[in-house]
């Protein structure tokens, strides 16, 4: 859920009859149980996106996004299923399921549990040739794609559409640039990291 609550978790998903033109592939490893990824984009590109859906899980509105980023940036799009079939019920989006809910991601969302399917996914890149690979999130998947870029340089970017539970410490983690876009409806971002930007700037200044 994101940061407002009341402009994201009352407006229910847009219903479409969008038909994805990409392909499910299925991974997993002894570690990791079987995950399907829709794939779309070529197959021979050296950089690739990954997407970090909402609560709503494997939605087709998703899937098309996948799809025009691919074709309009050429890179290979993998949108994971993170919750392997048992995302949230769109029409538990009161305010009595909120504790729920919240519980629930809690369980099955924290960035613990979602850091091996990420290593799985980085592994499986990287044996096909991918190098580099930026990383995009809504709402919950928002909050997980900047908790990802803390560790090492294959992931060289992050963009957060309508970011949930933001915390000035992910930001602080974060080693890759990150491209946060709240809507109209969320409060202003920019008072929120500015602290954080300013104590990066100021530091800098020192080692000048």
């Amino acid at each position: 859920m994101s940061s407002s609550q009341r402009a994201c978790c009352t407006i229910p998903p847009v219903a479409s009859n969008y038909e994805p033109v990409g392909t499910l592939e299925t991974i997993k490893s002894d570690t990791v149980p079987e995950m399907s990824v829709y794939v779309v984009g070529p197959k021979d590109t050296k950089k690739a996106v990954i997407v970090f859906y909402d609560i709503m899980g494997f939605h087709n509105n998703t899937k098309q996004f996948c799809d025009i980023l691919a074709k309009y940036c050429g890179y290979k799009v993998l949108l994971p299923d993170f919750f392997r079939g048992s995302s949230w019920d769109p029409s538990r989006m009161t305010p009595e399921d909120i504790p729920k809910l919240m519980a629930w991601i809690g369980e099955i969302g924290t960035i613990q549990k979602i850091r091996p399917d990420v290593d799985l996914l980085r592994e499986w890149l990287e044996k096909q040739g991918v190098i580099q690979a930026g990383l995009v999130g809504f709402c919950w998947g928002a909050k997980v794609a900047i908790q990802v870029t803390d560790e090492g340089s294959f992931f060289g970017g992050a963009a957060l559409i309508h970011p949930s539970m933001v915390d000035i410490k992910d930001a602080e983690a974060a080693t890759a640039p990150v491209l946060a876009l709240p809507t109209k409806d969320e409060p202003d971002m920019v008072t929120r990291y500015l602290c954080f930007f300013f104590r990066i700037y100021y530091t800098t200044l020192l080692y000048i």
